[in-house]
């Protein structure tokens, strides 16, 4: 970690907390050079993930894929407004990312993911399951 305002890479922290349920930390710093405060946010990191496809092919993980499907679910929804649905979307990915580090796997198929979606889906807002579900029957 380095300082914005001049690149010096001495910093202390001076405040940290959990947020968004654990699966975030909040952290003020301070440069001990030029004294700049600054806020940084630490989430979980699945760069080590690799995801098996249906084909074989193994790619890494993306979690702009996995969160824009979870938002077309809640974003179909009637009476859903697109900030509502974002924040929903956020909170599964955060979910479902936090049981796959738990997991301590290093690679999975997609099949799996798209389980996992589907189960907190039915669990947290049957309608947005049902929209995730047609979505695959459509793509095919």
């Amino acid at each position: 970690m380095i300082c914005p305002k001049c690149g010096n890479d001495q910093l202390i922290t001076t405040n940290s907390r959990p947020t968004s349920k654990n699966t975030q930390t909040w952290r003020r710093r301070q440069c001990l050079k030029c004294r700049f405060i600054f806020t940084t946010h630490e989430t979980f990191d699945l760069s080590h993930l690799t995801v098996i496809k249906k084909n074989g092919k193994k790619v890494k993980y993306i979690r702009a894929k996995l969160y824009s499907g979870i938002y077309e679910a809640y974003s179909s929804l009637k009476k859903m407004d697109r900030g509502d649905a974002g924040l929903l979307a956020e909170k599964a990915t955060q979910d479902i990312e936090r049981d796959i580090l738990l997991s301590g796997i290093i690679q999975i198929k997609s099949q799996q993911i798209k389980k996992m979606v589907q189960n907190y889906l039915k669990s947290h807002r049957y309608g947005a399951y049902l929209h995730y579900l047609s979505y695959f029957s459509y793509s095919k």
